[in-house]
C-alpha cells in the first residue's frame, strides 16, 4: 500500500522539496522526482546551487542507464517508476501519478497560492478514491514557529 504525504502551506515548493529531499535520502532511499518540462532545469540548477556538503546526487531520464543507477535522485517530467529501487515520489507537478502503487510512498508540496491550493485537494481526494492512505503535514505552521 502506498502511504501519501502532503506537505501543504509551504511558502517556497522548490526551497521545502530540497530540504525534504535531503531528508528522504539520508534515510536511504532513492528518489523521482516528478516535475513539469518547464520546471526541471531550474530544479536541477537550484540542487546544483547547495552548498558542497549538502549537495544531491542527480540526474534526469536523459542520462546514461549507468549514471542514473548511481543517483540518489531521479529528476522527470513524469512520475513513471521504470528505474529500480525508487521507492519514494516526490510530486511537484499539478497531476496525480497514473500508478501511485509503484511507489512505497509519495510526497506532495503544497504552496499557500490558492491554485495550488485547488489543485493539491483534487490530488488528495483522488488519492482517496485510489484508497491510498494519506496523511497531512501543515508545513506552514512548522515553518511559522521556527521563525518564532
Amino acid at each position: 500500500m502506498t502511504d501519501v504525504v502532503f506537505h501543504y502551506g509551504v511558502a517556497d515548493k522548490f526551497d521545502y522539496a530540497i530540504r525534504l529531499l535531503r531528508k528522504v535520502v539520508r534515510g536511504g532511499f532513492r528518489v523521482r522526482v516528478a516535475l513539469t518540462p518547464g520546471e526541471q532545469a531550474a530544479f536541477s540548477a537550484r540542487l546544483w546551487a547547495m552548498v558542497p556538503t549538502g549537495f544531491l546526487a542527480h540526474c534526469d531520464d536523459q542520462a546514461p542507464a549507468s549514471l542514473k543507477r548511481r543517483s540518489s535522485v531521479l529528476l522527470g517530467t513524469s512520475a513513471m517508476n521504470d528505474e529500480a529501487g525508487l521507492a519514494v515520489l516526490l510530486n511537484l507537478t499539478d497531476d496525480m501519478p497514473e500508478d501511485p502503487q509503484r511507489y512505497q510512498k509519495i510526497l506532495e508540496v503544497i504552496t499557500t497560492d490558492p491554485t495550488d491550493r485547488q489543485l493539491g485537494r483534487s490530488r488528495k481526494r483522488a488519492y482517496d478514491s485510489a484508497q491510498c492512505p494519506v496523511v497531512m503535514h501543515d508545513a506552514g505552521a512548522v515553518q511559522a514557529a521556527g521563525a518564532a
